[in-house]
């Protein structure tokens, strides 16, 4: 029997499995108020804690404000992930206008990122050669590999990984400059945004020194650089990085390379996870990590995102990937994670050692409607 049938044989994961008619009326209803005030209220906590990154104040406090400044750029840049969705507000005008503003910070081309998400990302998530996201490769490609390839997935598996990972393989091929040759395709569709994003990046670069230079005369731009715009710049990067990593890399997620094996439900349920943090003071950054209902219906707007996942729990249950993050869990993904046999459904070392379960055996014990 397929792999596909398998899986699909107890549950498909299409949103009318999960959702009643009204649950899904209420669940992806936007209003223009709630939208303008939380982009709002982000744009201010990002101005308020960038102030703090170049203000007169010892260095300590400047380097922890810039922290925050990049946890800021990330909790916009969730907000424009909507927006390019057409999740955050009702209209495709207001989605359009607050995806190129949340976009400013990250330095993203909104055109591109639909690409490369909308298309490539939720078209066919963890099928290898679509989806890129961190997609892992198979013993057979890691051997095939160059020495500087294999030495690069080596970094990029182990905890070095989300700090160089997104500026290499996503950012400036494929979201800043239309590079790769999926963007190239279409470049003349992305160099109005490609354009824009590239003047607002100099823009917010120029301003950001200058008004470290007005608040600190005596700070060299060199350091109101540094503190300013890098720092929070590589946090949010890392941020990102880390945040997808986790969304789509544990032993118990499937990745595919057959079109025939690969299904919604294996994709949407199987591949993605449920992560609960250990602090809930970044609501939007707490929410995303409760990837799931996400993938399974990305209508739904971030802020309903968790009354989302409460229900799509209670119709699949322990199916769903679902796990504390913890540095010791953490550090067990890596050690499990390196790469992935798609012919046994397993996640392996290096050496091609399984490291985790089969997960196609898996999916032939689970019930279906059928038995039950």
């Amino acid at each position: 029997m397929p792999y596909s049938e398998l899986t699909e044989i107890a549950d498909t994961g299409r949103p009318n499995e999960w959702l009643t008619h009204d649950e899904r009326t209420t669940l992806t209803r936007k209003t223009t108020s709630e939208a303008v005030i939380i982009l709002a209220a982000h744009y201010a906590f990002y101005f308020l804690s960038l102030a703090g990154a170049l203000a007169p104040l010892p260095l300590i406090v400047n380097l922890i404000c810039a922290v925050l400044n990049g946890l800021a750029i990330g909790l916009l840049f969730v907000i424009g992930h909507d927006c390019v969705h057409k999740a955050y507000a009702p209209t495709k005008i207001l989605n359009q206008l607050m995806a190129r503003l949340s976009f400013i910070p990250c330095a993203h081309s909104s055109s591109q990122w639909e690409v490369v998400h909308n298309r490539n990302h939720h078209g066919k998530t963890n099928f290898k050669n679509v989806d890129y996201v961190w997609a892992p490769i198979n013993k057979n490609e890691y051997d095939a590999a160059s020495p500087m390839r294999r030495f690069m997935e080596r970094i990029y598996r182990s905890a070095w990984g989300p700090v160089i990972y997104y500026y290499i393989e996503f950012w400036l091929r494929r979201l800043l400059i239309p590079v790769t040759k999926e963007m190239r395709i279409e470049w003349r569709r992305h160099l109005p945004d490609s354009i824009f994003i590239l003047t607002a990046l100099a823009l917010t670069i120029a301003g950001i020194l200058a008004a470290g230079k007005a608040m600190n005369p005596d700070r060299s731009l060199v350091m109101i650089f540094l503190v300013g715009w890098l720092l929070p710049f590589s946090i949010w990067n890392y941020l990102v990085a880390l945040s997808t990593y986790l969304h789509h890399t544990h032993p118990k997620v499937h990745w595919f390379d057959k079109p025939e094996e690969w299904s919604f439900y294996g994709s949407a349920i199987l591949g993605t996870t449920h992560v609960d943090l250990p602090f809930k003071w970044a609501r939007l950054f707490s929410d995303v990590m409760e990837h799931t209902a996400h993938h399974a219906l990305p209508s739904i707007p971030i802020y309903k995102l968790s009354d989302a996942q409460k229900l799509l729990l209670k119709r699949y249950g322990d199916k769903v990937v679902k796990y504390k993050f913890t540095i010791a869990e953490y550090k067990r993904i890596l050690a499990a994670c390196k790469l992935y046999d798609t012919e046994r459904h397993c996640w392996t070392d290096f050496d091609g050692n399984p490291t985790g379960p089969f997960l196609e055996k898996l999916n032939k014990i689970l019930p279906s409607k059928a038995a039950s």
